[in-house]
């Protein structure tokens, strides 16, 4: 048995002062790298669905939403280019950018081949930044698989190397998950990219426990090997009456983790996450998980999710216009009790400084499938070495919706801070 001895917490408390202080000399991170991180996956091929029969409300509700990157899989039909790569040309004339999902004949759907790389590219009018080497193949399966799906990435790296006429289209690997991670054969010098789907279930998105992010991260190391990381699926569904392994969070809770799960995920050093997904592609009812992941409903309805994405997107985004930068440092000073607290700093296009804020705890009970009684703020300290101009502080809600307070310029001010995100605007 551990005994925790006062030198200890004071060790500890230095530790993580020591640790808030490094943060404080690095370079802030910039708010346009966090945009470019974020993404939501698309259907435009699944015919039946709102992103066939509804195609001009997906489009508006994705301009709403702010997101300019897609995920979609691809779906040959035999009267190419039309139908899909109709779709996704037009919105790529209008900046969206895409990640493509080249089947490997191992999912259900027919398989992409990878000598179509060229025609494809040119059917997706310019739009395809990265071609995917497979969805979730279940490679543990029989002992040929693993090899069958690192032949079809190969047979992809290729297509995708040879194509002179864009070389800006990186190559992602399959997106394994589960036991058919440790089933893979070596795929490093077979990718740009690693991939993976982190879904949390039902934990919060800074859990340390099974769905723990850096575990992912880390079970795709001996397939990807160095690649940078994205994750081509995350988030969380509100299927509330399932009774499937993959648990279930309220709208409300949904609302309050994807703002932190997107901030987390960029944190931690995974190049992009696509949400899963844009719009529900069917109405199954509440026992059906797939029913229940979009960020829009089946009938085109945004929902808290929605909101709180769209919002810290806009947020984070800001004005266009760029002034005078705050010049001054930042530090965020808090007690050893606050082991949960998450910081960082972003400048913003327009000279603002951003401190997002908040404690990466748990906020669902899953026997009760509601809510846990909201934590007590926790006050935290932030420092500012120069006199600021203004200070707004935006605080997230679990319906999507942000509250803005105006604070009075000072150089060191006191934050009550949940587990609801917090922004701090610096200028």
């Amino acid at each position: 048995m551990s005994v925790v001895t006062r030198r200890s917490v004071l060790a500890l408390a230095a530790g993580v002062l020591a640790a808030r202080r490094a943060e404080a000399a690095a370079p802030p991170h910039l708010c346009d790298d966090l945009i470019d991180s974020i993404g939501v996956n698309v259907h435009f091929g699944h015919g039946g669905t709102p992103y066939v029969a509804r195609f001009a409300a997906c489009a508006a509700a994705l301009d709403e939403l702010g997101v300019r990157h897609l995920r979609d899989d691809i779906v040959l039909t035999g009267a190419e280019p039309g139908g899909q790569f109709g779709r996704i040309a037009a919105l790529a004339e209008r900046g969206y950018r895409f990640s493509l999902v080249f089947y490997d004949g191992l999912t259900p759907g027919p398989r992409v081949p990878p000598d179509k790389f060229a025609a494809i590219a040119r059917w997706a009018g310019g739009g395809l930044v990265i071609a995917e080497g497979g969805n979730e193949p279940p490679i543990a399966g029989r002992r040929d698989l693993p090899r069958l799906s690192a032949d079809h990435q190969a047979a992809l790296f290729r297509a995708a190397r040879a194509d002179a006429r864009d070389p800006a289209v990186k190559v992602a690997g399959p997106s394994y998950i589960q036991g058919h991670v440790a089933a893979a054969q070596d795929l490093a010098a077979l990718v740009d990219l690693g991939n993976i789907h982190p879904y949390p279930g039902a934990e919060h998105p800074e859990t340390q426990g099974a769905g723990s992010l850096a575990r992912f991260v880390a079970a795709a190391r001996p397939v990807f090997g160095p690649a940078p990381v994205i994750a081509t699926e995350n988030g969380y569904h509100t299927a509330l009456g399932t009774g499937s392994g993959h648990l279930p969070v309220s709208e409300g809770l949904r609302a309050r983790y994807l703002p932190r799960l997107l901030l987390w995920s960029y944190l931690q050093g995974v190049r992009r996450t696509y949400l899963y997904e844009l719009i529900a592609s069917f109405d199954h009812g509440d026992g059906d998980p797939e029913s229940r992941f979009g960020l829009l409903t089946f009938e085109g309805r945004p929902t808290p999710a929605f909101t709180a994405v769209r919002n810290l997107v806009r947020l984070f985004g800001g004005g266009a216009a760029v002034v005078a930068p705050f010049g001054g440092d930042v530090e965020v000073a808090s007690a050893p009790s606050t082991s949960a607290l998450i910081s960082a700093r972003f400048a913003r296009r327009d000279g603002a400084l951003l401190v997002p804020l908040w404690l990466g705890i748990d906020g669902w009970d899953r026997r009760s499938l509601s809510a846990r009684p909201d934590a007590p703020p926790n006050p935290v300290d932030v420092l500012i070495s120069r006199a600021p101009r203004s200070l707004r502080l935006h605080r997230f809600a679990d319906d999507g919706a942000v509250r803005t307070d105006t604070l009075a310029p000072a150089l060191r001010i006191s934050v009550p801070v949940t587990d609801r995100l917090g922004v701090l605007e610096i200028t």
